[in-house]
């Protein structure tokens, strides 16, 4: 699912903190896209506690011009 989000969002120049959404099948074997959040969602902190990345520190680094690369997280 991350290498789909990440694909989606280069494909379309999206370049900010959002939330690609996907459902899963029970079994894992396949999952969906529902959809594309271009915002910080409430449940933001639960992300952010499971991959170490401040989103609303980075939001704001970003909209001041620096790139996912600069940031590290690419």
């Amino acid at each position: 699912m991350f290498a789909a989000a990440i694909k989606l969002c280069k494909h379309i120049g999206y370049k900010n903190a959002g939330t690609v959404e996907f459902l899963l099948e029970n079994d894992g074997s396949a999952f969906y896209f529902i959809e594309v959040n271009p915002r910080v969602q409430v449940e933001h902190t639960v992300t952010e506690e499971t991959t170490g990345i401040d989103i609303v520190q980075t939001q704001i680094l970003i909209a001041g011009g620096a790139t996912l690369e600069e940031l590290g997280i690419f």
